[in-house]
């Protein structure tokens, strides 16, 4: 089957790269994504769960290791685990920037860390497992659509840009981990599907319920140009959501595997130039020229 086909081919692409962002206070803009409060408010919702989420998807991978067949798999999973470890501590470092702005997403944060532990005592092991890899799946077909269109990032702040460039990368590097965990240490095709269900059934309401809770502290309700140029960037033609599905769908299917959709020719720009830098805003620039964008003057400069 072509998921077994698929199976073991990103697992050389595993690399944890321990780099500190130093994101403080006075390096994250409030509204650090197109000057715009909504579209920041946004895509601060999705921030404010990435440390606790990415602690608790190393937490089910640790777990699980002893239950591993395949050795491969196995050393998959550390080399998972160190990866989302450095995810964990820079967005920390970025959502405590914000907080200390007066932006509450330790409010947030700590609403997803109530419904994570809900779910954790409502449900087995192996369902943890499953919802693990769902949402894991969700960050990968996130890091998918912007690594395909890098432009929606063309007028977001330099050093956050470099910074998620960096995290979509390495979240396309280990796609296939917790899939894989998953399928070793569980492999019901209906338990996949209950938890990429579940993972579904929370995200999409979460998310919008938090932007709307954060451009409410942040008196931004009544601001409906934002509002509209948020919802243009979640579902409008080229929005965020409406390119996601082609991604999502695909795991339902029974033969389904995160490397059936090869992208490691798209990240190896990127790669390479930071390979050859060790400079993730030379990366990010280079990623940006070998897909064809124009030159930014502010990353130039900031490069330099």
């Amino acid at each position: 089957m072509m998921a077994l086909a698929n199976r073991k081919i990103g697992y050389d692409e595993v690399e944890p790269r321990d780099l500190r962002f130093n994101l403080g206070r006075d390096q994250v803009p409030r509204y650090w994504i197109n000057g715009d409060p909504w579209t920041t408010h946004f895509f601060n919702s999705i921030m404010a769960a990435v440390p606790d989420g990415e602690r608790w998807v190393m937490q089910c991978v640790r777990r699980s290791l002893t239950l591993l067949k395949d050795e491969t798999v196995r050393k998959a999973g550390i080399a998972f685990i160190k990866q989302e470890h450095y995810h964990a501590r820079e967005h920390d470092d970025m959502n405590q920037a914000l907080i200390q702005q007066g932006v509450p997403l330790d409010v947030v944060e700590a609403n997803f860390k109530r419904i994570r532990a809900m779910l954790e005592r409502l449900t087995p092991p192996s369902m943890h497992l499953s919802m693990m890899a769902s949402f894991e799946h969700f960050t990968a077909t996130i890091a998918a659509v912007f690594i395909d269109h890098p432009e929606m990032l063309d007028d977001s702040d330099p050093q956050i840009a470099a910074m998620l460039f960096w995290h979509f990368v390495e979240e396309t590097e280990h796609k296939s981990v917790t899939f894989d965990v998953f399928q070793d240490a569980v492999g019901s095709y209906p338990q996949r599907v209950l938890g990429m269900l579940i993972a579904s059934a929370l995200f999409l309401p979460l998310i919008e319920g938090h932007m709307l809770y954060l451009a409410w502290k942040d008196g931004q309700l009544r601001n409906w140009r934002s509002a509209l140029r948020c919802l243009d960037t979640q579902f409008g033609r080229k929005g965020v959501f409406t390119r996601l599905l082609s991604h999502y769908f695909p795991y339902y299917g029974p033969n389904f595997h995160p490397w059936d959709a090869d992208n490691r020719s798209k990240i190896s720009p990127w790669k390479q130039a930071f390979a050859a830098t060790g400079d993730t805003l030379a990366a990010y620039a280079g990623f940006r020229e070998a897909a064809g964008l124009p030159a930014r003057s502010d990353l130039v400069e900031q490069a330099a």
